[in-house]
């Protein structure tokens, strides 16, 4: 108190450099709010500042001759400067040490607790050494006082107790997926007496936390983000549950939000009176975007079991007969045939050979992002676009490189349909896709019946080939001649069909 004394030496000099003190903090407090950490050291500045101007007032009012009113000020003086720098401490500890250099999450709760008690000890300090009042016995004369403001304030009361439990107790912190009673949620605060949670339609909830300390709060994001949902579904009596199954798990297995570990899980649950039920349970990370999953998993299900010709009943109480036609509609053979014809593959085929071929075609559908042919996969067919579009795609790695969009009337497959080879590329739909689908067998009977046509076959496999290899040439080796592919070409064709 050496700098206190020298100054009240001279009082108006003293008055001087309180208020120019004063002045200064100031200043430096508006030059401060340009950044984040200036604008939490606002209330800083605010106390120091108001406590300089108390001290000039201090002297000026000495020299006025009112002493009974010096001590009170001189308590406030050295009160508001503690409370500030306090304040000041605790704030550059709190927001820049623990936050931005240890990366510690601290709640509001205990930041409101930290200081609240680093206030209560300057008030008493002070109180204590400027006015010599004893705090302890103020409060224990004012019991009665006391009980009668707890009695009013107790359910203000039993909220902050409940949320200083939950700070303790952290069952969920900001950020968490949350459901409490009929409430459902992300965690975006918690305060003294309430805590808010922000709905999937973008609504702030305000819980009061003793609520949260009663109810059953189930959390989504802890300890574990993965979150197991269950779909369910219903497939007519003639369909066998492992083709349903099957259907099933290619969707399923086949989604990017969907965990692979542990696998999606389908099971039989229940013989109903119209259809045998099933249950699906599956795992994500993605709780936020649930329904958003829920609607393309369910959507893309329909596809799936409309391709394996699993019928989904009506709902049905009284006798049906159902006369319907099957859910798997055979092509009209004129209308498949035209398709064919625009085929640049299928061209060197007579149109009774590929009358012949139409009528053995299959029409299948897929929906929006549903694969159709795997990279790596075996298989035997050949795919025709009638409707829609597809994407084919390479993958290396985690990356994925888009090789090509193929529109209604493109096709794709025609080395597996004719060698066996494994599929060079993935096939996905862009948009709700219809393809026709010509097998290995409807294939062998157009070849066995004229073995001519294998020679333009190869030759326009080869071509298309080479366009391939050309697309891609950063994956593959040098082309080869295009005249000695289509002479290899044809000798596999003719392994693979036993010609």
């Amino acid at each position: 108190m050496a700098w206190f004394e020298e100054v009240q030496t001279h009082p108006l000099l003293g008055a001087a450099v309180y208020i120019g003190l004063a002045f200064a903090v100031v200043v430096l407090r508006l030059l401060a709010r340009r950044s984040p950490l200036g604008r939490r050291l606002d209330f800083s500045f605010s106390f120091i500042a108001t406590g300089l101007i108390i001290g000039g007032i201090e002297i000026i009012v000495r020299l006025a001759g009112l002493v009974a009113v010096t001590p009170y000020l001189d308590a406030i003086l050295i009160g508001s400067i503690a409370i500030g720098v306090v304040n000041a401490v605790l704030t550059l500890f709190i927001h820049f040490y623990l936050r931005q250099r240890g990366g510690a999450v601290v709640s509001a709760i205990f930041r409101d607790i930290a200081g609240l008690v680093a206030y209560f000890v300057v008030i008493v300090v002070v109180l204590r050494t400027t006015l010599d009042i004893n705090v302890a016995s103020l409060i224990a004369t004012s019991a009665v006082l006391t009980a009668i403001i707890g009695l009013a304030l107790q359910d203000m009361l039993s909220n902050l107790i409940s949320g200083l439990v939950l700070e303790l107790e952290a069952p969920f912190s900001r950020g968490d997926w949350v459901r409490v009673g009929s409430f459902e949620g992300i965690v975006e605060e918690t305060r003294w007496r309430t805590t808010k949670l922000r709905t999937r339609v973008n609504e702030i909830v305000t819980l009061p936390n003793v609520m949260l300390s009663k109810e059953a709060v189930v959390n989504y994001s802890r300890p574990d983000p993965l979150f197991g949902d269950t779909l369910r579904f219903d497939a007519a009596y003639e369909a066998p549950p492992n083709i349903v199954k099957q259907a099933v798990q290619s969707v399923f297995e086949g989604d990017p939000d969907v965990a692979t570990a542990p696998r999606p899980e389908v099971w039989v649950e229940r013989y109903g009176e119209s259809a045998v039920g099933y249950a699906i349970r599956y795992w994500t990370t993605r709780f936020d975007a649930l329904h958003q999953i829920r609607d393309r998993l369910m959507t893309n299900l329909w596809y799936a079991l409309h391709r394996a010709s699993v019928r989904i009943p009506f709902p049905a109480r009284d006798l049906f007969i159902y006369s319907g036609t099957q859910v798997q509609q055979a092509p009209e053979p004129p209308e498949i045939f035209g398709t064919l014809r625009r085929v640049p593959l299928l061209a060197p085929l007579d149109d009774g050979a590929l009358g012949r071929l139409a009528g053995h075609v299959r029409r299948l559908t897929f929906g929006t992002n549903e694969i159709v042919v795997r990279e790596g996969d075996h298989g035997d067919s050949f795919y025709v676009i009638e409707r829609g579009e597809a994407e084919v795609v390479l993958h290396n790695g985690a990356s994925t490189t888009r090789l090509d969009r193929i529109a209604a009337g493109g096709f794709f497959g025609e080395m597996s349909l004719l060698a066996g080879e494994p599929r060079t590329a993935t096939v996905r739909a862009a948009t709700d896709l219809a393809v026709l689908v010509v097998g290995r067998e409807a294939f062998r009977e157009i070849i066995s019946a004229d073995p001519a046509l294998l020679g333009p076959l190869s030759e326009i496999a080869a071509q298309r080939q080479a366009a391939q290899r050309e697309q891609r040439r950063f994956l593959t080796l040098p082309r080869e001649n295009e005249g000695q592919q289509a002479q290899r070409l044809l000798e596999r064709i003719k392994e693979f069909f036993g010609i």
